[in-house]
């Protein structure tokens, strides 16, 4: 399943998706304003997207984990319907958003954390600033700056990833090459990145480019990547203790593979990795029902 061509959850809406009902929230938070969805009750779960999605992409994941869990999915700073700024597009930055907002929702013991791509990043970020509140960490196709994404973002002949270098060291250069053509860019990249080219459909596809054509937003999702260096900086001492919650690296057999695992074993003592066929890096439209079971028996 894959994200419809619905346009933006309206505020306090409850939408049923498949018999369960997801709602979308705002809340003005003291550093920013943050758009979220929720669904379920139970121990919570926050899912982190990554670019250039918003946290729609992982509404069949919500499906099958709210019977069990409280679900949350909140669009990180500068995506979707949460605030744009000028500034802290850092990973640990990130994070703490997402613990203001957790806080703010009561969420934050005993909380499950999954994070596909830059939300990857995000989620680990948040777990070694709150070790002793997160109990298991889903890292999905992602290398942690530091311990293997500058690796990832050079271009090889079986790995052609030239736009991440590309997108992370000269973001103004991509801002102006890539404004008035998000649709374009979006549609290459989906379609660059997977096992199938037609897994994230073309209703999808629309919706990203309308987020992301949404004043600010490639600014933002372009300062994501400008942020690895500093990602970098604040990982690796970070790393010099190792996260000791266990940690499922998940990827793609077409895009990441072993790469989430090789990165999450440098500075976690407890990982599992899984490589998922019949996929490239869109893992929840290209495989959803197998991601899906792997965290539902993860995080229980």
């Amino acid at each position: 399943m894959s994200v419809s061509g619905r346009s933006a959850d309206r505020d306090g809406d409850g939408e049923l998706d498949h018999g369960v009902v997801i709602e979308s929230h705002t809340v003005a938070l003291p550093r920013l304003r943050m758009h979220y969805l929720q669904s379920g009750a139970g121990d919570p779960i926050v899912l982190l997207h990554g670019s250039p999605q918003t946290a729609h992409m992982w509404r069949p994941v919500m499906v099958a984990l709210a019977g069990n869990f409280r679900v949350i999915a909140p669009d990180l700073r500068g995506a979707g319907g949460s605030e744009v700024t000028e500034t802290g597009y850092d990973k640990a930055n990130l994070a703490q958003d997402v613990y203001q907002l957790l806080s703010h929702l009561g969420a934050t013991h005993r909380l499950g954390v999954v994070g596909h791509d830059m939300g990857a990043g995000v989620g680990y970020a948040y777990a070694a600033a709150h070790r002793e509140q997160v109990r298991r960490l889903a890292f999905v196709e992602f290398a942690l700056p530091g311990f293997g994404f500058e690796q990832a973002m050079t271009p090889a002949p079986d790995h052609e990833n030239w736009q991440l270098g590309f997108f992370a060291s000269a973001p103004d250069m991509a801002e102006r090459l890539f404004t008035g053509r998000e649709r374009e860019l979006l549609s290459w990249y989906f379609g660059h990145s997977s096992d199938n080219p037609d897994a994230v459909s073309a209703a999808a596809v629309d919706f990203y480019a309308r987020q992301l054509s949404r004043p600010g937003s490639l600014r933002a999702m372009l300062r994501c990547f400008a942020a690895i260096w500093t990602d970098a900086e604040h990982n690796r001492p970070q790393a010099a203790i190792k996260l000791t919650m266990p940690v499922l690296a998940i990827g793609g057999a077409r895009s990441a593979g072993e790469g989430p695992r090789l990165s999450m074993q440098q500075v976690a003592q407890q990982v599992r990795g899984v490589v998922i066929q019949g996929a490239g890096h869109w893992l929840v439209e290209e495989q959803p029902q197998t991601l899906s079971a792997l965290l539902l028996d993860f995080l229980t």
